[in-house]
């Protein structure tokens, strides 16, 4: 009996301490989630604030944002090893920078790495690489076996602008603080949806006015001048339709309201406006793209392509940079 009471109690104990465990993580993620929301809402300016129970209405919609944004970035290849004395063997920096001169002048001049290592006393250091990157089709010749064939459609591939972002000592913090940089990037760009929103009203609200005026002019039915008649009508009309999408719009676009009600919609249907491929290529030394077909040597290098609403698209790659190299003189 004793024994029976004694594992019975023993369990009961388990499955309390399961249960605290359970509960004291769910509450670091929640203190986690709100310290998130409030760092995203002091680097936007929005008005969201202003909205009474502001964090509670924001929780779900971020949350589920950066699950969808997890997913993405997991995505990302590498990272690789960003080192100027490894570009003849380095098949990705073989194919951005077409010399060990053209890197070497880059990597010397990369101020956000250089800013970077003087911020953290850490010996290496992980970033996003990201690039312009563009495709030019032409006609070149191309070897299949022994045989050589010209006038062959070719795609040559570029990558341009290359920069590092979201520098930190390890790989988990440089992808957490990516994360945040794209809720901030998407926070943004309901502001500037509601920008826009208040430009299109003052702009439908001026051609309203002027509308008016004119009508105002012709408010008496004329017989003898049925143009006229005609394009009172008109005018009419158009004030009508014009009244319609300033309603459609909201008389006032740039409420806390508004701006809780955007930014909801966008991070709750992020893939409209944000997108995360992985793609690998194979390039020769040309940076010409190889096919399946071809017998030429060929390096085969991997991204994930971004691309943003408004924006050219992007690619990327997790690299690993050292102290050292930045040193070598």
């Amino acid at each position: 009996m004793g024994i029976n009471l004694f594992s019975s109690f023993k369990n009961w104990h388990n499955r309390f301490l399961r249960k605290l465990a359970v509960h004291s993580e769910h509450k670091k993620q929640e203190k986690a989630l709100i310290n998130e929301i409030n760092r995203i809402l002091s680097e936007t300016k929005t008005k969201i604030p202003l909205v009474p129970k502001y964090l509670s209405k924001l929780k779900k919609p971020v949350l589920l944002a950066l699950e969808t944004i997890t997913a993405m970035t997991a995505q990302i290849p590498g990272p690789i090893i960003l080192d100027p004395e490894l570009w003849e063997n380095s098949p990705v920096t073989n194919a951005i920078f077409t010399s060990h001169d053209e890197f070497l002048r880059w990597f010397d001049n990369c101020h956000s790495m250089q800013n970077a290592y003087k911020q953290y006393n850490s010996d290496k250091l992980f970033g996003l690489l990201i690039l312009e990157y563009k495709e030019k089709t032409h006609f070149g010749v191309e070897s299949i076996g022994e045989i050589v064939q010209k006038d062959v459609l070719q795609k040559s591939v570029s990558f341009e602008e290359p920069r590092i972002v979201v520098l930190q000592p390890d790989l988990k913090t440089a992808q957490k603080e990516l994360q945040h940089r794209i809720l901030v990037m998407l926070f943004l760009h309901e502001l500037e949806e509601i920008a826009d929103l208040k430009s299109l009203e003052k702009e439908l609200e001026i051609q309203q006015a002027i509308l008016k005026i004119k009508l105002s002019g012709e408010k008496k039915y004329n017989p003898e001048k049925p143009d006229n008649n005609k394009t009172a009508s008109e005018a009419k009309q158009i004030i009508n339709d014009i009244n319609r999408e300033i309603e459609v719009i909201g008389r006032n676009p740039d409420t806390p309201e508004s701006h809780l009600k955007h930014v909801t919609e966008v991070l709750m249907n992020i893939d409209r406006h944000l997108k995360m491929t992985p793609f690998t290529i194979r390039l020769n030394n040309l940076g010409i793209r190889v096919k399946a077909s071809s017998l030429e040597p060929f390096d085969e290098i991997s991204f994930a392509e971004c691309t943003y609403t408004g924006s050219p698209k992007k690619a990327v790659i997790w690299v690993q940079t050292d102290r050292s190299s930045l040193n070598r003189l």
